[in-house]
């Protein structure tokens, strides 16, 4: 197949649905297709970037109720979206947030392909949000009808999805990782102390706050434990302070970190905390950090929820019942037998997002497309 995966955000710059196209567009290529990823210009562009990559027109860096920047981009000729279409000649184009104006909107509208859209994220319950949707929805109209097939990566994003085409036909197909990459290449040399590791942009909905507390309150009991806390935000400043307000002792901020850096914390990890409050449509950190062979304690967002099912949600906790969160970091620390439990659920219950598997499904998912758009125009 000719497919172009289509990424509304600056594809430079580190995320998930950024991540979610990288692996797609490496295991579709590996199976003998032909991919191209079409993206908005940023305004800097790295000196070496990937062959089969198109840039379209410019774009405008602004914040989305989603907690994540996109690029408010489009082409200001509809020539070079027609030439890239009649040059390519896609099978399919496989739209990412389809409604992050204005590219997708240019492409699809022009589009004679089979087109297929992928919800990632969710919206928030705010003002923001519901204004968000209302300034979306006239981009929704015109997109959702053009779309063969949409898909999401869990209930919350097709939650979401509903919101501009209520009575679509929506098909979950969930985030993945590559498990190789996270497996620990030798066996763990266990610490004299305990470890809690966290990673992520140190930002409201994140709830780090509610993890120093719990954690303070844990120290309180037991004082071979630390937390490492990495990943930068507006709230660095602010979280360190904090530490320091309430000397709590132990704690490392250690900032942005490489993904070798990432995978080498959460294997290190006797528990990885991601203590979200909301914003979370999946959890790919999840399972990244069960491959790693972490146990989790996480926050009960609706995203997280729906990753962690059957005996992980045993991993789930109300970050800002500060007592619950503690008692549960103390059990996923401390108890050998739970500890064990939760190692054997994860090892088994990831191997079902190995990318090689997600990758089936989309395929399955334009073999689809291609058939209902075979069917609508013959």
């Amino acid at each position: 197949m000719r497919i172009a995966l289509v990424c509304p955000y600056n594809y430079f710059r580190p995320g998930g649905v950024q991540a979610c196209i990288r692996e797609l567009s490496t295991e579709l290529t590996a199976r003998g297709n032909y991919v191209r990823i079409i993206i908005p210009r940023p305004k800097k562009v790295p000196t070496k970037i990937e062959a089969n990559i198109i840039m379209i027109g410019g774009s405008t860096e602004f914040q989305t109720p989603f907690a994540t920047k996109a690029d408010l981009s489009m082409s200001k000729s509809g020539d070079a979206i027609e030439d890239v279409l009649e040059r390519e000649k896609f099978d399919v184009i496989h739209y990412h947030e389809p409604g992050i104006p204005l590219l997708s909107m240019q492409i699809i509208g022009k589009s004679t392909s089979a087109n297929v859209g992928t919800m990632h994220a969710t919206l928030p319950e705010s003002m923001v949000s519901k204004s968000f949707e209302k300034l979306m929805m006239p981009f929704a109209k015109y997109i959702e009808p053009r779309l063969h097939v949409v898909t999401a990566v869990s209930e919350v994003a097709k939650e979401a999805a509903l919101t501009y085409g209520p009575d679509r036909e929506i098909d979950i197909v969930p985030n993945g990782i590559r498990i190789k990459d996270y497996l620990p290449k030798k066996k763990r040399v266990p610490s004299k102390k305990k470890s809690i590791v966290a990673i992520g942009r140190l930002e409201k909905r994140k709830g780090i706050k509610y993890l120093l507390d719990a954690y303070a309150l844990l120290r309180q009991t037991y004082s071979d434990v630390t937390l490492t806390i990495a990943g930068d935000g507006g709230l660095r400043e602010s979280l360190e302070a904090r530490v320091e307000k309430y000397a709590i002792p132990d704690v490392t901020f250690v900032g942005f970190v490489t993904d070798e850096e990432k995978v080498r914390l959460m294997q290190q990890a006797d528990v990885y905390c991601s203590p979200a409050i909301y914003g979370e449509s999946f959890g790919i950190v999840l399972l990244e950090a069960m491959a790693a062979g972490a146990v989790i304690v996480a926050g009960n967002n609706p995203g997280y929820s729906g990753v962690l099912t059957g005996k992980g949600k045993l991993s789930l906790v109300n970050p800002k019942n500060i007592e619950d969160f503690a008692q549960r970091l103390e059990l996923l620390l401390f108890d050998e037998d739970m500890r064990d439990l939760m190692h054997e659920w994860s090892r088994e219950y990831v191997k079902q997002f190995d990318f090689p598997k997600i990758v089936d499904q989309y395929e399955r998912m334009y073999k689809k497309a291609i058939a209902i758009k075979k069917k609508t125009t013959s």
